[in-house]
């Protein structure tokens, strides 16, 4: 373990990110405590000696910054340790020129110490409460000043030329020298977070195919089972009893809820790697609606729902879409306006324009609605709203999947909810002319 490394937190070193901020941060610490050791020297070269209160006080700016860099390696809280470093910095150069000269005192430019360390702060209301600290020591010196609170200055007029040159220059070297530190550091964590980020990509490519190629894994020996389960349920010539044909249908029922199941993660999958093929084409919008309406019609008449077409003459527009893209995205929606609506409610599937340029096809239903604080969950992966009473099944993909297909058809995809009035769920795509 290097010198630097040693005032690394024990509890972070696994962490590559962190070790690197903290490595920093000591460095800059050091850097200060170098520098004000170096101003030491300068001024006794200059003036031959000093007296015992400025020796105290160029004791007292070595230390300070050590302290914190201790203090952080204790705490793991680099902020703690920061504030208290720049505190203490500040009192010390606030009374060193008090004894000096107050606000034209040659001691004013090591409060640059205090600037460079205020850079290397991240939180905003720490950095601003720190700046003011700064800002009222540079008041009162000014008011002890104009009003003659000062006692003898510790510093001859005639070592003041040299002495200021001194201190501009010690100072400007550590600002320097800190922000190299800290923009060397900065870097160095950069390219940890793009080495970081390149791996998660390839991480995510990786488990995109690897469910992609389980997920047909899946799929072929789940039409087997589901094949087999229709023969038992439809065989004429060796009819089922009563408690067999109960348990074949929980069979095929369960099969294709599992089967819709690996869909879904299948699409995903593919969406993720990349691999989702996109043919944009002008398609009227009849021909979006019509096929949809009859694949939901069968679940809808079950719970008593109409089904209305609104679109009137704009289903005969056409927009630009993946003819079988965008009846993907449709159906799913209607199937969600079935699935989440009152029985005896209604869907209504509207179009209307949506600015000069694009369609809407909206998908209004009657149901509960979304309660506003689930409204932020609703295009995340895996957030099954109504999951929590058991009433909802599903991966919580779906509308992630249609919203993730309408991008790639350069089209928007939104909702509008009431809770207790219903939802309604719409897809804006270009509009296209038709030859």
């Amino acid at each position: 373990m290097d010198f630097i490394t040693w005032f690394v937190p024990p509890s972070v070193l696994d962490d590559a990110r962190k070790t690197t901020r903290h490595k920093g941060i000591a460095k800059s610490l050091l850097v200060i405590s170098l520098v004000t050791s170096l101003m030491l020297f300068s001024f006794l070269f200059v003036r031959g000696n000093l007296p015992p209160a400025e020796y105290v006080l160029f004791a007292a700016g070595i230390c300070t910054p050590i302290l914190g860099a201790l203090l952080i390696r204790a705490t793991g809280d680099i902020t703690l340790g920061l504030v208290a470093t720049n505190i203490g910095g500040i009192l010390i150069v606030a009374v060193w020129a008090f004894f000096a000269g107050g606000i034209t005192s040659v001691v004013l430019p090591v409060f640059l110490a205090n600037i460079a360390l205020l850079s290397t702060f991240g939180n905003a209301a720490i950095l601003l409460v720190m700046g003011a600290t700064l800002m009222a020591a540079l008041v009162f010196l000014y008011l002890a000043t104009s009003m003659g609170w000062l006692p003898a200055s510790l510093i001859p007029d005639s070592a003041t030329p040299a002495l200021m040159l001194t201190t501009m220059l010690g100072s400007v070297g550590l600002v320097v020298l800190a922000g190299v530190v800290v923009a060397r550091e900065r870097a160095i964590a950069k390219a940890h977070l793009r080495a970081a980020q390149h791996a998660a990509e390839q991480s995510s490519r990786a488990k995109s195919v690897f469910l992609a190629s389980m997920s047909h894994e899946f799929r072929t020996p789940l039409g087997a089972i589901l094949g087999f389960a229709e023969l038992l349920h439809d065989n004429e010539a060796k009819p089922l009893d009563q408690e067999q044909l109960r348990s074949v249908r929980h069979i095929l029922n369960s099969g294709q809820y599992l089967l819709s199941l690996v869909t879904q993660v299948l699409e995903m999958s593919r969406i993720e790697a990349d691999e989702l093929k996109v043919n944009m084409e002008p398609v009227r919008v009849e021909q979006i609606i019509a096929p949809c309406l009859p694949m939901i019609e069968l679940e809808a008449r079950k719970r008593g729902i109409a089904l209305i077409d609104d679109c009137g003459a704009r289903a005969g527009s056409a927009v630009w879409a993946d003819r079988i893209l965008v009846k993907q995205v449709l159906l799913n929606l209607l199937s969600n306006a079935v699935k989440f609506n009152r029985d005896g409610g209604t869907v209504t599937i509207s179009c209307q324009p949506a600015g000069a340029e694009y369609l809407r096809i909206g998908v209004a239903d009657t149901g509960a609605g979304l309660a506003s604080g689930k409204k932020d969950e609703l295009f995340e992966p895996f957030a099954r709203l109504g999951a929590e009473t058991g009433t909802i099944r599903g991966a919580g993909l779906g509308l992630v999947i249609e919203k993730r297909m309408t991008e790639r058809m350069r089209g928007r995809i939104g909702y509008e909810s009431r809770e207790g009035l219903g939802s309604t769920f719409w897809v804006e795509l270009p509009l296209a002319d038709l030859p």
